[in-house]
């Protein structure tokens, strides 16, 4: 392996390491693959998504495949009584890993196209810029179809166009419906060049049917088991979000929010460098056009989050990648190309301050999760005493899920809308909030039969400040209290 490589694996590692909660988004994936790991398939009723399960249901493979790769070590910890918690880092560990070879081998299939050089700035680049190496290992359904899709890159640079239909469509139908919005406009080129045959046995809509069909008859059986009723998964979720349009019931945006917002965080500065890479390489644009199409259309859906575009980061991260390699090649020629070389090196320095500040965001965002691990550390002494512990929504979204209930002998309860005078008997309440208003609440709600054991600070919101001093202008990360822990007044 090359050294740039490497570099890659370290810094995916390094996100997981500083950032390991998870969040709500996660939910299903990670309490689906704890559930998969510490309860057998049969024992259905002691699984978290019969209790909650979510808005609408998702597909069990991703975690099934994922405990399945991480069964050899979860049994290993288990077998030294390494604490549960760090199997939350095993199965992050394990998806960032398949993420992160996927990437890999699609910068190769990138040497191969556009050069060894290409292929290395394609590296270090995504290393520099947070968003993508962030979500590798979230067990997001985006992330599952991410490893995927990386793959149809790398089928396509190297010409296996077949090959490339097959995982697309099995990317489509298990994880990500939308991803046709991708997918279309990509193919669609290769089949008007006549690089891909559109009709006949091996044409791609045959590929598409047999590899769909084969798809929905492992799909649909496993999970029909796991949700109690026949279901296609991934057909609810297109249901829901283009029939009934209800995805807007979760927030909107406006409809280029995509394009002024998503795409610069993600980019950072190598954003600037995408339009000087179509002009050194005419390939360029061919190749970012299908990308910007899916960005576009998928613009038209009202809700909009940055994990949903996360697959094109690699193709406009490919286009600067292009401009900085030429830069790197030509560097000596003359004075003005060792000007534009060194502005090169200068954005890539950019790109690590503004992700280090993305990450110590990140380290700091995660406020149930900080609070129901600290309780256990402080209380360790008390892990077989029958302890009883509320954990609130607010809390249960930002962080708190089953692999941090690390003591068998405690009770964990997570039953929402319950008042403060339901929680009178619990011995510890672990309560957040979505503004700054929590030690009000509370002062004013649950001081009667529980005291404040401590407070957890999490990021709140940037300021902008302004100096009179270098460097004048600079953001101010503002924390404030998003958790508490709470010990009930009668506990010893």
């Amino acid at each position: 392996m090359e050294g740039t490589e490497w570099i890659v694996i370290i810094v995916s590692l390094v996100h997981i390491i500083l950032a390991p909660g998870t969040k709500v988004e996660e939910s299903f994936n990670v309490q689906a693959t704890h559930d998969l790991l510490f309860h057998l398939p049969t024992n259905l009723s002691n699984y978290d998504h019969s209790q909650f399960p979510g808005v609408v249901p998702r597909t069990f493979l991703g975690p099934i495949f994922l405990a399945a790769l991480s069964s050899p070590m979860s049994f290993i910890f288990r077998f030294w009584a390494i604490p549960k918690m760090w199997q939350l880092l095993l199965i992050r560990s394990t998806l960032g890993l398949m993420n992160t070879m996927a990437f890999l081998y699609f910068a190769r299939s990138v040497s191969r196209c556009f050069g060894r050089d290409t292929a290395m700035f394609l590296r270090i680049i995504t290393c520099t810029q947070f968003h993508y190496i962030f979500y590798m290992s979230r067990p997001l359904p985006n992330s599952f179809a991410l490893v995927l899709v990386m793959i149809v890159y790398e089928r396509i640079f190297d010409g296996r166009y077949e090959s490339a239909v097959r995982y697309a469509t099995a990317c489509v139908i298990l994880f990500r419906c939308e991803l046709l919005l991708l997918f279309g406009p990509l193919f669609l080129g290769y089949m008007i060049l006549g690089k891909l045959k559109t009709f006949g046995f091996d044409g791609a809509i045959a590929i598409g049917v047999r590899v769909a069909s084969a798809c929905l008859a492992i799909s649909i059986p496993i999970d029909s088991y796991f949700w109690g009723r026949p279901v296609w998964p991934e057909g609810e979720v297109m249901f829901f979000n283009v029939v009934e349009n209800r995805s807007h019931e979760y927030g909107t945006q406006h409809f280029l929010w995509y394009f002024y917002s998503a795409l610069p965080r993600c980019l950072l500065t190598s954003l600037a460098l995408i339009p000087l890479g179509c002009l050194v390489d005419r390939r360029i644009p061919q190749v970012l056009f299908p990308s910007v199409v899916f960005v576009f259309l998928y613009s038209f859906l009202p809700h909009k989050e940055l994990r949903f575009i996360i697959y094109v980061l690699p193709i406009f991260s490919l286009a600067a990648a292009v401009f900085c390699a030429k830069m790197f090649i030509n560097k000596w020629k003359s004075l003005f190309r060792t000007i534009l070389y060194f502005g090169v090196v200068m954005h890539l320095f950019a790109n690590i301050l503004c992700t280090a500040m993305f990450l110590l965001v990140a380290s700091k965002n995660y406020p149930g999760f900080d609070a129901l691990n600290y309780l256990q550390f402080q209380h360790r002494f008390d892990a077989r005493k029958p302890v009883t512990v509320y954990i609130d929504n607010a809390c249960a979204q930002t962080g708190v899920n089953r692999f941090l209930h690390s003591y068998d002998a405690w009770t964990y309860n997570k039953t929402e809308n319950l008042k403060p005078e339901d929680l009178e008997h619990f011995d510890f309440l672990v309560l957040g909030t979505y503004g700054n208003t929590l030690k009000t609440e509370v002062e004013t709600k649950f001081m009667k039969w529980h005291r404040p054991l401590f407070f957890v600070n999490s990021f709140h919101k940037f300021n902008i400040k302004h100096s009179k001093k270098f460097p004048y202008v600079y953001p101010e990360i503002v924390y404030t209290e998003k958790s508490a822990v709470l010990k009930n007044r009668n506990y010893r």
